[in-house]
């Protein structure tokens, strides 16, 4: 059974092997990165706080021998002055000329900040070896998070924002980047995204600050607006059933869509509930995983994702999960934990709100 829980110090080789396989902005396969913000995720798990750009929260997956094989986070503060949010709004413009009966429709571009931003979900990694397991890693990597979330809201702010991997060559480079940023900067999508990671100030010194007309753009490049990667597309599903929703805003760099909702509108965490733990029963062993069940607040949070058995016969409520997931959360009955459900089974979805 796996087992969500705070990052440690101890996990940085783990992490800076997972974070080679996706080398995003958001987790790069920079080992002197990492070991920083594991430093202050531990800090922020242990101390807490309203949001603020220094407390951003790594979690590690464990299997069932202890080895880290996922990460995710949140970081409770994208957007300050010092490191703003920046975003292209994506717009509709209508042009109609009767004299000549040409009745044009544009999709226009804006660059927007926002420096007192919404929390956001960091970048998930899941290795290859846990990817399929019917014990669902993926989906406790994903919600474990609003699990944390819905027992630890002071931390997080009013927003919840994911931004999307957008769809790359096969060299790692974005067609939208070189048909827009690099006009404006100068820069290989490499060198920008990388300078982005530290500092802000290029994009808002080089970009156009008027509205742009995606239809100066190749055709192939303007229809890939807020498309996100092929690989990316069951991250997205399980956020649209979360109840995000693309904002109608793009990544400056690769073109990928932010998805939003209030926090509390976010299923997983308006609907998660804390409960009192009954009895083991042996008989949940093999029923379906429809749950997450938690355990402990700040850095004494952990999770697994297992059958769980509801009594909702008096006010308090109670909750009976199978041994092994008592075992793995380190409760007895009596105890206290959170329940979160699971996503249903994926439906169809796609990539744009």
């Amino acid at each position: 059974m796996f087992r969500l829980r705070p990052a440690r110090e101890a996990d940085l080789a783990a992490l800076t092997e997972l974070a080679g396989r996706l080398d995003s902005p958001n987790l790069p396969a920079d080992e002197a990165f990492l070991a920083a913000r594991l430093e202050r995720s531990v800090r922020a798990f242990a101390v807490g706080g309203p949001p603020h750009a220094e407390r951003e929260y790594q979690f590690a997956l464990e299997d069932a021998a202890g080895r880290v094989v996922g990460t995710s986070a949140v970081l409770s503060k994208h957007g300050t002055p010092e490191m703003p949010h920046t975003f292209l709004e994506v717009g509709r413009e209508e042009r109609y000329s009767p004299k000549v009966g040409v009745h044009a429709r544009h999709v226009t571009l804006r660059l927007g900040v926002c420096t007192d931003g919404p929390s956001e979900l960091g970048a998930l990694i899941l290795h290859p070896d846990a990817r399929g397991h019917p014990d669902k890693p993926g989906k406790l990597l994903s919600w474990g998070r609003f699990a944390f979330a819905a027992l630890h809201r002071d931390r997080l702010g009013q927003t919840l924002l994911a931004e999307m991997r957008a769809a790359l060559d096969s060299e790692g480079q974005s067609a939208f980047w070189e048909a827009f940023g690099r006009r404006f900067t100068g820069m290989s999508y490499d060198e920008a995204d990388k300078r982005s990671a530290v500092e802000k100030d290029f994009i808002l010194d080089l970009f156009p600050d008027t509205t742009f007309y995606a239809t100066l753009l190749d055709p192939e490049v303007a229809q890939r607006l807020g498309v996100v990667h092929e690989e990316a597309l069951p991250a997205v599903r399980l956020l649209e059933q979360a109840g995000l929703r693309w904002n109608g805003q793009i990544d400056p760099f690769d073109a990928g869509p932010f998805y939003a909702a209030a926090s509390d509108d976010v299923i997983p965490i308006r609907e998660t509930r804390l409960l009192t733990l009954a009895a083991p029963d042996p008989e949940l062993r093999d029923a379906p995983i429809a749950h997450i069940a938690s355990a402990g607040r700040g850095a004494d949070f952990r999770a697994v994702a297992c059958a769980v058995a509801l009594d909702d016969r008096d006010d308090a409520g109670g909750a009976t999960l199978p041994e092994a997931a008592r075992a793995r959360l380190g409760v007895e009955p009596g105890d206290a934990v959170a329940i979160t459900p699971l996503p249903r089974a994926l439906e169809p979805g796609g990539t744009r709100g």
